[in-house]
């Protein structure tokens, strides 16, 4: 702001630089020369104290706009992200309700259908109840048709569902069960005070990782210590199970290896990890192995090796159908 008029007076007062050679060091035209140049410094320091000034004030309100800069930059990241989530939730629901189902389709009817009987459902589920916290109240997160609900209230539990499908949940009270419509992220953030044990059964393959990795985080955030969490999902290691489980449901979304889930318990603090395999391919379906004995033993050695190799490829593609794994908060 006062940069040129100090450069001007600068300037003017290089003129009498050699003036001090006429007359004389102690000369009279010396002495005018000091006195007006004093005169000038006098008339020139406050206007290079305010420059000083204004400098110092520029820098610091540079630094404080870099600060809200950055500082905005980072809310509209987390804005992003969020937008983000809400874009991919949108996608989901639009899948569920508009894009990819006719208006009558009944996934209550489907599963009937494909799944099995109930029965069977809850004879393999029991395996589960040696493994749950018998002292705290289980939640089932997308109970169905109440199988296991009904399963752990036979066995003494205090338990409850949430369920997203309308009509899995009025199926379920008519049952006498405590169940409620609710999708699982937001019921668990919203619940006041703090779970017990959870169980999710055939759910995680039907989201994508970043909404299991949330779901499975806020469970750990909720729970008692000592609860129990125990997940439930289709073997991706059988291709039998891929290929008549997984891809007969059209709700689907991703296969959920064993690795991934313990990994993420890990990640978010669960312990005591347990790898649970269920649901075995009948017998007849599978791979016979060769079990007649020649009495020659190189050609014996050879059907035992053949055997050993046959096992593998039963074990891939004739897996069980099922895994569940179960970590303690």
């Amino acid at each position: 702001m006062f940069e040129k008029k100090v450069s001007e007076i600068n300037q003017r007062l290089e003129k009498y630089k050699s003036l001090g050679t006429i007359g004389g060091r102690n000369g009279f035209i010396r002495k005018i020369k000091d006195v007006y140049a004093s005169f000038l410094f006098f008339m020139v320091k406050p206007l290079v104290h305010q420059q000083n000034a204004y400098n110092q004030a520029l820098f610091d309100f540079n630094r404080q706009s870099s600060l809200h800069l950055e500082q905005i930059d980072q809310q509209l990241e987390e804005l992003a992200q969020k937008l983000n989530q809400v874009y991919r939730s949108l996608k989901q629901l639009e899948y569920k309700t508009q894009v990819k189902f006719p208006p009558d389709f009944d996934y209550s009817q489907f599963e009937d259908q494909f799944r099995g009987p109930e029965g069977l459902v809850a004879e393999r589920q029991k395996v589960y109840l040696d493994y749950l916290n018998q002292k705290l109240e289980t939640l089932d997160i997308g109970c169905g048709r109440g199988e296991f609900l009904q399963l752990l209230q036979g066995h003494g539990f205090k338990a409850r569902g949430i369920d997203s499908d309308k009509q899995m949940v009025e199926r379920c009270r008519q049952k006498g069960l405590e169940v409620e419509q609710a999708e699982a992220v937001s019921y668990i953030e919203r619940y006041p005070g703090k779970l017990g044990n959870i169980f999710l059964s055939q759910i995680v393959e039907h989201m994508d990782y970043k909404d299991i990795y949330k779901l499975i985080k806020t469970c750990w955030e909720k729970m008692e210590p000592e609860a129990v969490i125990l997940i439930e999902t289709i073997n991706p290691n059988s291709f039998y199970a891929q290929s008549r489980a997984y891809v007969i449901d059209p709700t689907h979304v991703s296969l959920v290896s064993p690795e991934t889930i313990s990994y993420t318990y890990q990640k978010v603090g669960f312990r005591n990890l347990k790898l649970i395999y269920k649901s075995p391919v009948p017998q007849e379906q599978r791979l016979s192995l060769i079990e007649e004995k020649t009495g020659d033993k190189k050609i014996d050695g050879i059907i035992s090796d053949l055997n050993k190799d046959l096992a593998k490829i039963d074990d891939i593609m004739f897996g069980n159908l099922e895994y569940a794994i179960m970590g303690v908060k």
